[in-house]
């Protein structure tokens, strides 16, 4: 089954799932990458190698749909999850054809997903800054009240100032959505993810 990552540029996307995947106990990464041709291919990653080429804490890096096979022990059964890293997805639509059908691919994604990990970054709530949360944020929570798929909120870079009133300013305006505050950076807040994704597939 599909866990779908997604949200704006820079928002931390790529660098959660791989700290997600060392936190389920990987030591290395097998990443499907889908290229803006339609043709897919495979890469095996060390933890470390797989944040230094993957990862950017300036320019978003993530350019097309990639997933990683995640085997997680989830109580007394272990479930094979493939998580599904995307683009990041700003307002509007984009000009680029490359672009657009990334973006495309990842709204088929989630058509299907059986979880939805929605990360916004909680640290720039109401600056205007691209990856500060915006209409296409509000919108995708409206949306996640009501999907089929387990959606959940991930306010991320809590390790960051303004991230505390940034979170409290999401509360409020994700009212009945469950939001969980974490750092990809710390791994602060993966328990309760882990518990939250053991909750949901139980």
């Amino acid at each position: 089954m599909d866990l779908l990552i997604l949200g704006k540029p820079n928002v931390g996307k790529t660098l959660l799932m791989i700290n997600l995947a060392a936190y389920l106990g990987l030591r290395e990464i097998q990443l499907d990458v889908e290229d803006a041709d339609g043709r897919s291919r495979s890469l095996r990653l060390g933890l470390e190698r797989a944040r230094r080429e993957l990862v950017s804490m300036r320019a978003p890096k993530t350019l097309t749909v990639q997933s990683v096979g995640l085997e997680a022990s989830l109580g007394r059964q272990k479930v094979r999850l493939v998580a599904v890293d995307t683009p990041g997805i700003g307002e509007g639509i984009p000009d680029e054809n490359h672009v657009r059908h990334q973006m495309a691919l990842t709204l088929e994604r989630l058509m299907s997903a059986a979880l939805v990990f929605h990360v916004v970054d909680a640290s720039t709530v109401g600056m205007r800054r691209v990856e500060a949360p915006g209409p296409f944020d509000w919108a995708l929570m409206e949306l996640g009240r009501n999907m089929a798929a387990a959606y959940l909120l991930v306010a991320n870079k809590m390790d960051k100032p303004g991230s505390q009133e940034g979170m409290r300013h999401l509360k409020e305006r994700a009212r009945g959505i469950t939001i969980i505050g974490v750092s990809a950076v710390t791994r602060r807040g993966f328990r309760d993810v882990k518990s939250w994704m053991m909750r949901t597939l139980a």
